[in-house]
């Protein structure tokens, strides 16, 4: 667990803010039980998910993309927010003007309490079919998906789920949000992301030059230098604490 002073020292920074910006990134998500992708337990180490979030995959064989949702569909819903989910959440409903760019998919900041979320890679909630646009909940989808189909449209084409895949554009409004956020905070905080996928990894680089910068995150990151404060250590329990002492 992070000192105790640094502990004091998050805290002071968020009680002093006015404006805080938040990035976070699958770190704030595995203490709820959704693995990551790149870590040695994470999703990309079984290599029959290689290439599940690639658009050109799955343009070719959505089969693929849905066979491993049978498996991650049931594990986001299984999945409930954390200590530091509902940290941020309490945080918002104080007088901090809080905004959350996330690139996670799931919708555990939403479930925790927070409103202002902008999921700069979309999102699992929604599908959209690939051919006429319409879109729907994907937990209407999960019948089908379960049955070991690609859910089709009455267009004839099949629905994908919001998710930003790899070769997509992200979705402009989150990402316009997410540089306002940046822009406009006295504080930026960065929690579960090793800022190594780009261009979500750009974000804190947004900032305004006077705003403080905090990171939690498990592993360093290449701003580690440039923060105010750093902790390597367990998000869920350093946020729970830095909660408790703000």
């Amino acid at each position: 667990m992070a000192g105790s002073e640094e502990i004091r020292e998050v805290a002071r920074h968020v009680r002093d803010a006015h404006r805080l910006a938040v990035l976070t990134g699958a770190g704030l998500s595995t203490p709820s039980g959704i693995p990551d992708f790149r870590s040695a337990g994470g999703f990309y180490a079984d290599e029959r998910n290689a290439g599940v979030f690639d658009i050109r995959e799955f343009q070719r064989r959505p089969e693929h993309f849905y066979r491993f949702a049978r498996e991650f569909y049931p594990m986001l819903a299984r999945a409930q927010p954390n200590a530091a989910h509902r940290a941020l959440a309490r945080w918002e409903g104080g007088a901090l003007d809080i905004r959350i760019a996330t690139q996670n998919i799931d919708d555990l900041h939403q479930r925790a309490g927070s409103s202002r979320v902008y999921p700069v890679h979309g999102t699992v909630e929604i599908s959209t079919c690939v051919s006429c646009r319409t879109s729907c909940s994907t937990e209407t989808l999960v019948p089908e998906v379960m049955a070991g189909r690609v859910p089709g449209c009455a267009c004839g084409g099949i629905f994908k789920p919001d998710i930003t895949f790899f070769g997509e554009m992200l979705p402009e409004a989150a990402w316009e949000r997410s540089v306002e956020a940046m822009q406009s905070a006295d504080l930026v905080l960065v929690l579960g992301t090793s800022l190594a996928v780009y261009p979500a990894a750009a974000l804190p680089g947004y900032r305004n030059r006077r705003a403080g910068l905090l990171i939690v995150n498990r592993d360093a990151t290449p701003l580690d230098e440039a923060a105010d404060v750093v902790i390597h250590d367990d998000l869920a329990e350093t946020l729970r604490a830095v909660d408790e002492a703000v």
